[in-house]
């Protein structure tokens, strides 16, 4: 009797022990197999802004898994948009964040670069001091103005803006050159008459009650370019890249389009990361960026391509070929920039 006792104790035992390993096989060979599906994903290696809007949506695509979700793994590049531009233009990355004029540029130097998907609109302003007389940008014609120089987007943007107007920036106006944070402390000492800054450091700055916007790019230019959207960063890449990897740009269109989706609904991830992308923590400064930010994305009903939107950007560098911005044989590569 005690033998069949221990005999049925041990037959529980191993009954036991049977279902536990069962078990975890069971719980096991799918993590194993998703972790070999993961491992199984290609990488793309991505240029991404160490602060902006667009290093915010290259974030969102990391938390929230936007690039596995579409069939690829980002490996982010952080770099200064400069930065990313000269890796781009060496190929020591294939794909980053581009500018139509940057992208120009480069294929004149025989940097064959593509613009892929559109992400913003953009985000930039000229401020004056609340009490400055002026009423409009043409009363800064011979006036100190502060900008970032004339490699930038915003450089090239307020150039066009002002040779539609009939002023040339560097004859009529009396430029500095700076960065950011140098732009708003020249403001602040009234060394300038206006500064040229972009978002989130203009919701910062009007704040303080101290200034006034004087002219917004992105409303200016849908009105010169006579369009509803009209983007100025885009994720780019090499020409040799984007004709080898036809899938991989549907995949990394895919995510983006997510990602300007997603983070205009998403003010808690705005604030997550607000401090390293914007410089911000004062609970007014957050409130106010995060209205006055998100509306730079793309709007969320956007897909590209679309034609009215693709028509004003090669209009904006038409243009700039005839208001003397680039060089006349700038135009055969237009049309080749843009991926279909």
């Amino acid at each position: 009797m005690k033998r069949e006792k221990e005999g049925g104790r041990r037959q529980r035992a191993v009954g036991s022990s049977l279902i536990i390993m069962i078990l975890v096989i069971l719980a096991v060979v799918p993590l194993l197999a998703s972790g070999a599906a993961a491992a199984e994903l290609p990488t793309v290696e991505v240029g991404l802004p160490q602060d902006g809007l667009f290093g915010l949506g290259g974030q969102y695509i990391l938390d929230k898994g936007l690039d596995r979700k579409n069939g690829f793994v980002m490996k982010p590049r952080w770099a200064g948009v400069p930065e990313i531009q000269r890796l781009l233009g060496i190929k020591a990355i294939s794909v980053g964040l581009m500018t139509p004029e940057a992208a120009l540029r480069a294929n004149l130097n025989n940097i064959p670069l593509r613009l892929v998907q559109p992400y913003q609109t953009t985000h930039m302003y000229a401020l004056v001091r609340k009490d400055s007389p002026y009423n409009s940008v043409d009363d800064l014609k011979g006036k100190p103005v502060a900008l970032t120089s004339e490699v930038t987007t915003l450089y090239n943007l307020f150039d066009f803006i002002m040779r539609k107007r009939g002023l040339n920036i560097e004859k009529d106006l009396q430029l500095k050159k700076l960065a950011a944070p140098v732009i708003i402390a020249v403001l602040e000492k009234g060394e300038v008459e206006a500064g040229l800054i972009w978002e989130a450091h203009v919701s910062r700055l009007l704040t303080t009650g101290k200034y006034r916007v004087l002219l917004g790019f992105r409303d200016e230019l849908s009105r010169l370019l006579n369009v509803k959207v009209m983007p100025v960063i885009w994720l780019g890449g090499l020409e040799p890249w984007v004709k080898e990897n036809g899938p991989m740009v549907s995949r990394l269109r895919a995510a983006w389009t997510e990602a300007y989706r997603g983070v205009q609904q998403d003010e808690a991830h705005f604030r997550k990361y607000a401090k390293q992308f914007f410089g911000l923590e004062k609970a007014e400064d957050l409130s106010l960026s995060w209205q006055r930010t998100k509306i730079f994305l793309l709007p969320a009903d956007f897909t590209w391509p679309d034609q009215p939107t693709l028509k004003a950007q090669k209009s904006f560098l038409r243009e700039g070929i005839e208001l003397g911005m680039f060089p006349k044989e700038a135009d055969k590569f237009i049309d080749p920039m843009f991926v279909p």
